[in-house]
This record gives C-alpha cells, sequence and structure tokens, in this order.
C-alpha cells in the first residue's frame, strides 16, 4: 500500500494534467449548474405562474438535461485523468 502511493505521488508530480483534468471537471460542472439556475428562472419567469404543478412540469425535462450533462462531464473527466495516468506510470515505467 505504501508503494502504491510512493508511485502515486511521483505520477502526480511528473504531470500536472492529472490536476488540471480534475479542475476543469470541477469547473464545468459548476458552470453548468449556474446555467442550469439561470435557465430555469428564465423559464419560471417567462410561464408568469404560480401553478407549481405546472412549473415542475416545465422544468423537469431541462432538470434531467442538465443532470445528464453533469454526469457526461464527470465520466470525461475520469477518463482524461485515468489516461493521463496512465500514459505518466507507462513513462515513468512504473
Amino acid at each position: 500500500m505504501q508503494q502504491f502511493f510512493l508511485n502515486l505521488t511521483r505520477i502526480i508530480e511528473n504531470n500536472a494534467r492529472i490536476y488540471l483534468s480534475i479542475i476543469f471537471g470541477i469547473a464545468l460542472c459548476l458552470l453548468l449548474f449556474v446555467a442550469e439556475a439561470v435557465h430555469v428562472q428564465k423559464i419560471a419567469e417567462s410561464l408568469a405562474t404560480k401553478d407549481q404543478d405546472v412549473l415542475r412540469e416545465a422544468i423537469q425535462p431541462i432538470a434531467q438535461l442538465y443532470t445528464w450533462a453533469r454526469i457526461a462531464v464527470l465520466i470525461l473527466m475520469c477518463v482524461w485523468s485515468s489516461l493521463e495516468y496512465s500514459l505518466t506510470k507507462k513513462r515513468l515505467g512504473l
């Protein structure tokens, strides 16, 4: 276990793109969250209704799309960081 952490530390020290992929993934998810909030707010204003059922039915498909977009971003982040990790591991011969 100790050897794993030493190798992990060495790999991350030699490839900053692993950090970069994680930071980009988190930042993009945050951006999608803010975009969703703005989008939902605009739809709620344009409907101008107090009926919660109508609002829920209008907002649900949009919220679902943003949820799937965030999931896709997280998957891409994991794939990118894993790829960078594997390439660096091969390059260092670990």
